[in-house]
């Protein structure tokens, strides 16, 4: 299976969008689609995803990923050690 997730992005900014938005910021691979990160963030963490908004970087694709309010971007993140 390949993997499209390739790291988390742990930064202030995207710290407090996992605080107040409930959001979890991703660098992905770049031919991925917004439904294959939505489909793997789901399997991998056991969430449900809102919605995908992602920009083009020189470092990659970024990937910011809303998670749906009965699921806590804090929780997942402290989990895979953003936090």
């Amino acid at each position: 299976m390949k993997f499209n997730i390739i790291s988390p992005v742990a930064t202030e900014k995207t710290m407090l969008k996992g605080e107040k938005e409930n959001k979890l910021t991703f660098i992905v691979r770049k031919g991925a689609t917004k439904q294959d990160i939505a489909k793997e963030v789901e399997e991998r963490f056991g969430v449900k995803v809102v919605s995908i908004n992602s920009l083009n970087t020189k470092k990659g694709k970024k990937v910011i990923v809303r998670l749906a309010s009965e699921f806590s971007a804090d929780e997942i993140g402290g989990r895979i050690g953003i936090y």
